[in-house]
């Protein structure tokens, strides 16, 4: 055989695997066509045990007990979702998972402005239609793959063949601090022979319009808290003492603009921010050894060593709103207060640091 026919010959071989292979996944009917040929089956011959061998003695515990009877005979192949999975994005600061719903669903730190004002921003900038809408949900209008560029984006690409997809996003619960939002994939169909056959809906299909909106609400937040930043200016602090009586930093600001500062703060100190709590107001954050010998020296220590007189070791600040503003109590790793020469000291580097963020 030449060259030039082993390459048709390869040819042909995969293009029929191809056909075969697409023909397996996907039925005209709209569903998943599972090869359910195991049902049919035999029960192969008995297990003979070979001339000479010693036959093995089976304890009663592993007996199979006589006449039993197999009743569930069903297909299991076409009960299972070909979906891939799709894992939330919770990776953003304040989102977490509620894995005990039905459908996909994350808290969400939120506080001030209503919280469907995001939802219906995010439905109108990313063009997606709406079919109804109240104060608690919005639900979409038929999201087609006749739009490409939203279908994809929103909806995943895997889908593209044809289908379409309803989606509602929900705010199903909220406390002082947190929202919970979920989304569901209310409405799915498949075009077949030209006709809308409906399928089943997707968890995936809703995880992935979820995550849509996740990275927008995030983008949102942090577009507003650099704006207001920018707009408040200069934080002036002061040493003074918290509500308890207490050695701390004071500020005449609201919360969420001292909150949203801290972090940059720390940071130009090189002080190393290691968790947050937002609902307890703490910030969590650690000293590092300082670097010494001729490296250090030659290099300058300035990028890397703490810029406060703190000794190595991890430590909090805690805010509370008080009748003037803000203070920021600093304790120890197990929660005890600072000694008052030592806020006394770190305070002038703190004070400083919080001005400068404010002209950036």
């Amino acid at each position: 055989m030449s060259t030039l026919n082993k390459y048709k010959t390869l040819i042909i071989i995969s293009s029929l695997a191809t056909v075969s292979s697409c023909s397996w996944f996907s039925a005209k009917d709209g569903t998943e066509d599972i090869d359910d040929r195991y049902m049919k089956s035999q029960q192969g011959p008995e297990l003979q045990t070979p001339p000479n061998a010693k036959q093995i003695e089976v304890e009663d515990r592993y007996r199979v007990p006589e006449g039993v009877i197999i009743t569930n005979r069903d297909a299991k192949g076409k009960k299972l979702s070909l979906d891939p999975p799709q894992l939330l994005l919770v990776g953003g600061d304040g989102v977490r998972e509620d894995s005990e719903q039905p459908h996909p669903t994350v808290w969400v730190r939120h506080q001030d402005t209503p919280f469907m004002d995001y939802v219906s921003r995010f439905m109108t900038q990313k063009n997606i239609p709406i079919n109804a809408a109240t104060d608690k949900q919005i639900s979409s209008d038929w999201i087609s793959d006749e739009d490409e560029e939203i279908f994809s984006q929103y909806i995943g690409s895997y889908n593209l063949d044809g289908q379409r997809h309803k989606v509602t996003l929900e705010v199903i619960g909220q406390n002082a601090n947190e929202v919970a939002v979920q989304a569901r994939n209310t409405q799915s169909q498949r075009l077949v022979d030209d006709k809308w056959v409906t399928m089943k809906t997707s968890k995936t299909v809703a995880s992935q319009f979820l995550n849509a909106f996740l990275g927008f609400y995030d983008t949102e937040r942090t577009q507003e808290a650099r704006e207001r930043i920018l707009d408040e200016g200069t934080i002036s602090v002061s040493l003074g003492t918290n509500d308890q009586g207490q050695m701390a930093l004071t500020a005449e600001r609201e919360f969420m603009a001292i909150w949203e500062h801290l972090p940059s703060v720390l940071e130009d100190l090189n002080l190393s921010v290691s968790d947050r709590d937002q609902s307890a107001g703490i910030y969590y954050f650690n000293v590092k050894e300082p670097e010494t010998g001729f490296w250090a020296w030659l290099w300058g220590d300035d990028e890397t060593n703490p810029k406060v007189e703190m000794e190595p070791g991890d430590y909090q600040i805690h805010l509370a709103s008080t009748a003037s503003g803000i203070s920021m109590t600093f304790k120890d790793e197990e929660g005890n207060l600072l000694d008052a020469n030592v806020v006394t000291k770190i305070y002038p580097e703190f004070a400083a640091s919080f001005k400068s963020r404010g002209k950036q």
